[in-house]
């Protein structure tokens, strides 16, 4: 770009204003000179892809890499250069969540630890303990929002009062590191009969709460789930609670594409667009996908919306327990368009716009986030079929997907990619 020469330009003024007649005289030419603009500097951007490293044999190891440019054609890789969080261990990697530069996680079932990754290390900046019990704190899905960090534990109990089954929602300060509130959030018994492993049915106590979405919007709390994870039931369960005090309790149901899919940890199964409606996926006996919607403002079922993924089949992960979706991720992105499975979906108008699969630079990865920039960039994990990882990046717009940062082959996995600044 050319730059101007103001002394030209004076130059040219002082020449004209001479010369014109009937105007001031050259003594009083202004002075054209400009202010300086501050120079803002550009903010240095980081960051972070969780990797697994290793086998169940060998056993397994967990670093984050650091990078300021994820389309960078480099090579990265966690030897030397990992960086190990303390105490984390698989199900640690499984019951976190990673936001605004910071990883939460779950330690040894009763602990909430909150590190930050300082100088090249990661740093402690706080741990909760549970007052008692194995998995009090065990983070299931999460939310964010003015309140803090919001969570449902691990831990189901039967109160046979109510006869309702008991989950708690914790509210965790997340500048304190300390329990704000924990609420219990009350799930009507179900009226048919649920069965172990063993095929032996199964007492109100012994009944899990299988949380698979999870959001707060309109002072609600909307949570999708099943009554076990070896449910055989093919119809989708919704419970909405007003938040935060979790009163006026509503079970929803609908049965035109099966139960509610994903798994119980870190992924989340739903996504709210800029309407302020909340989707949330689903997945029948014989795994065919599907979504439904709750517009903004309601608290049923929208009956005028069901689009059924048949033809795309089961996008999620491969069932781990019975007949439900492995983790799944979705991510909302702009006018309608959503990222699932490999997929961008046009939910709005029930089309599929793209299988980033179809680009041919390696198959799209399930992870438990997805991150995403200026509503447009979606970064995904891809591996190629000579067992090479990659990040790629997907821009709506353009309707492109390019190969950034090459992760070295010796990884397991990657969980997930965030934003450290």
């Amino acid at each position: 770009m050319k730059r101007f020469n103001w002394k030209s330009v004076s130059g040219l003024m002082l020449a004209v204003i001479c010369a014109a007649p009937m105007l001031q005289s050259c003594s009083k030419t202004p002075d054209v000179s400009q202010p300086e603009v501050p120079v803002v500097p550009k903010t240095q951007k980081e960051y972070a892809i969780f990797v697994t490293v290793g086998n169940a044999t060998s056993g397994e190891n967990y670093y984050t890499l650091v990078t300021g440019d994820l389309t960078k054609d480099t090579l990265i890789s966690p030897v030397n250069s990992g960086i190990e969080p303390d105490n984390v261990t698989s199900w640690a990697y499984i019951y976190s969540v990673f936001f605004n530069g910071s990883f939460y996680f779950t330690q040894d079932g009763n602990i909430i630890s909150k590190q930050q990754i300082v100088n090249g290390r990661y740093k402690k900046l706080g741990n909760v303990v549970a007052e008692a019990g194995s998995w009090q704190l065990g983070m299931m899905k999460t939310v964010f929002n003015d309140k803090g960090l919001n969570f449902l534990s691990w831990e189901a109990n039967y109160n046979a009062t109510e006869d309702v089954i008991e989950k708690n929602l914790y509210v965790l300060d997340t500048a304190a590191v300390t329990i704000k509130t924990k609420l219990p959030v009350k799930f009507p018994v179900p009226l048919f009969e649920l069965r172990d492993n063993n095929g032996k049915v199964m007492e109100k106590k012994d009944i899990p709460i299988t949380p698979s979405s999870f959001a707060i919007r309109d002072n609600k709390v909307f949570i999708g789930f099943y009554y076990n994870w070896m449910t055989k039931i093919d119809t989708a369960y919704m419970l909405v609670c007003d938040y935060p005090g979790l009163t006026n309790v509503k079970l929803l149901k609908d049965a035109r594409l099966g139960h509610v899919s994903g798994a119980w940890h870190a992924s989340s199964s739903s996504f709210t667009d800029e309407n302020g409606d909340y989707y949330f996926s689903t997945i029948s006996k014989d795994k065919k996908y599907g979504l439904l919607r709750i517009k903004k403002g309601a608290t049923t079922i929208d009956p005028d919306y069901s689009y059924s993924l048949s033809e795309l089949g089961n996008i999620s992960g491969g069932a781990t327990w019975g007949d439900y979706a492995g983790s799944d991720h979705h991510a909302y992105l702009k006018n309608g368009l959503a990222f699932m499975g490999s997929y961008i979906i046009d939910v709005r108008n029930k089309k599929v716009v793209k299988d980033l699969n179809s680009f041919g630079l390696g198959k799209v990865q399930i992870t438990m986030d997805t991150y995403t920039e200026n509503n447009n960039e979606i970064y995904v994990v891809l591996k190629t079929t000579e067992g090479r990882w990659y990040i790629g990046k997907y821009d709506v717009t353009a309707n492109t997907l390019t190969k950034g940062v090459e992760i070295h082959s010796g990884i397991k996995g990657i969980s997930r990619i965030g934003r450290i600044k």
